[in-house]
């Protein structure tokens, strides 16, 4: 069933929203269909108003082509159909019927349930759009009085206003929902999930975590989660919606995830101390709890902490706690330059005990003259500060790791080292950065991607490359991807937005 999958695939894409595609006329909701203990639900809104309907077609305006946001669209899904072989075309046999949302739905009571929903204000007419996709290839099926066609391992079908498509066990599972079957609207996860959204949202992500961990772990040759099982404690929900400066994603991160992954944590100052030509910076507090968890991770798996804390002596000649975890602060990551040779960048830690801090630099440097083909040199950081430089035949840059007042810093290259503490400008100086920032204020940045640097960067190799040349355009318009959070580590939001100039 290639085409339609490719069928779904084009008419759920949200940046279809900004084509108006969708009909006045209100569809009722995806999530009466999508089944109650579903791992993950999805929706966008096809037809949107006001000023998100404006700011899209600001946005859409800005990239390459002609005429309005819907016309570029319908043309660009009309190329791809004809493209791809399929038998139908857009304008002739989905838009017509195509309502004013888009949903898709993966697992539930059963795993292998899943489907994609789109809304139909003519439910002949997408009938109609389905059989013409098979080529006549669709084998006629009626479940619980409800008549579908399959075509190779997907099935599709016409469901209270909803044209839906996926596994043949997810069609039925919308059936059987819409039948008298318990909804994902009725969920009380999903209900505490979603009751603080904003209604005017242009779209949602929801992850039930919960059900997706008791499903992992009973599943044929189940999988372990040990540590990592808080993860999935609490449901996930994340939103998107669109200004004119472009697109974000706000979500509230359980602690358990902002504890462990960086991107989710939250923000510190430190990112903005960093040099202000870095197009990376990340930034987050307590280095030292975020390999913690981790140790704690992966111990379960080796025999416990101890294990890898007698492992670590046992390389390094180093307590775990006191001469590592215990004195690590505040974090930050940079990287900058814009041709490969250019690269240079370096982590920056805060130390809340020097003499701790000093004795790991020391003790690298003597592991690090065990190494075949290692130099080590004693290093004098500008403005203060000593440590050492490491040099190998197969890196063209060294590595300087060094203390200065209290900071601890690992650098690439002579340049991030001689920055990396005191840089002559600073990235919270800079006006792209403000402007990244300011875009998502009440947040605490904690990831700033700068986008022009990087595609400098991919032009100094890639230059002749005729598909580089093709994209480029298309991506020239983005400016930086920024994210931030906001709260305290037990009610953190986090919000990541991409920005267009």
């Amino acid at each position: 069933m290639r085409t339609l999958a490719l069928l779904v695939a084009l008419v759920s894409i949200p940046v279809l929203v900004a084509a108006g595609c969708g009909d006045d006329e209100a569809a009722s909701s995806a999530t009466s269909l999508a089944p109650a203990g579903a791992w993950v639900y999805a929706e966008v809104d096809l037809d949107p108003s006001g000023d998100q309907k404006q700011a899209i077609d600001e946005l859409i305006g800005k990239f390459p082509g002609e005429g309005s946001a819907g016309e570029r669209l319908r043309s660009l899904i009309e190329d791809g159909l004809r493209e791809s072989d399929a038998p139908i075309s857009f304008e002739e046999d989905v838009e017509p019927w195509l309502g004013d949302t888009a949903a898709a739905f993966v697992g539930g009571a059963n795993a292998q349930a899943s489907a994609g929903l789109i809304a139909t204000d003519d439910e002949d007419a997408a009938f109609e759009a389905l059989e013409k996709s098979l080529e006549g290839q669709g084998r006629e099926k009626s479940y619980e009085g409800v008549d579908y066609l399959v075509g190779g391992d997907a099935a599709g079908g016409v469901v209270d206003g909803f044209l839906v498509v996926g596994s043949e066990r997810g069609f039925k599972a919308a059936v059987d929902t819409s039948d008298g079957g318990s909804p994902l609207s009725d969920d009380e996860r999903y209900e505490e999930a979603t009751a603080d959204l904003a209604e005017d949202r242009l779209g949602l992500v929801y992850v039930n975590s919960p059900a997706l961990a008791q499903s992992l772990q009973q599943a044929p040759g189940g999988v372990p989660l040990g540590q990592f099982r808080d993860l999935f404690k609490d449901p996930v929900v994340a939103t998107f919606d669109v200004d004119r400066d472009g697109v974000t994603v706000e979500a509230d991160a359980p602690a358990s995830l902002a504890k462990s992954l960086p991107f989710f944590g939250q923000g510190s100052a430190l990112v903005e101390e960093l040099p202000a030509d870095s197009w990376l910076a990340l930034a987050q507090p307590d280095l030292g709890d975020v390999i913690d968890y981790y140790v704690d991770a992966f111990g379960a798996g080796v025999g416990g902490r101890g294990a890898v804390e007698r492992q670590f002596r046992s390389a390094t000649g180093l307590d775990l706690d006191r001469d590592l975890l215990a004195w690590m602060g505040d974090f930050a990551v940079f990287v900058r330059g814009t041709s490969v040779t250019g690269l240079n960048g370096g982590i920056v830690i805060e130390t809340t005990d020097p003499a701790a801090s000093a004795r790991l630099i020391s003790r690298l440097g003597q592991l690090s003259r065990r190494s075949p083909g290692t130099r080590v040199e004693p290093y004098s950081a500008p403005g203060g500060g000593r440590g050492v430089t490491l040099r190998d035949s197969d890196v063209p840059a060294p590595v300087h790791v060094f203390q200065r007042d209290d900071r601890f810093v690992v650098a690439y290259g002579s340049v991030a080292a001689e920055d990396a503490v005191a840089p002559a400008q600073r990235l919270g100086d800079s006006p792209e950065f403000q402007r990244a920032a300011q875009s998502i204020d009440g947040y605490a940045v904690n990831l700033y991607l700068a986008v022009a640097p990087v595609l400098d960067l991919v032009e100094s190799e890639a230059r002749d490359d005729p598909d580089w040349q093709s994209a480029k355009p298309y991506l020239e318009p983005l400016a930086a991807i920024v994210s931030g959070t906001a709260g305290d580590a037990d009610e953190l939001r986090t919000a990541f937005k991409i920005l267009v100039d």
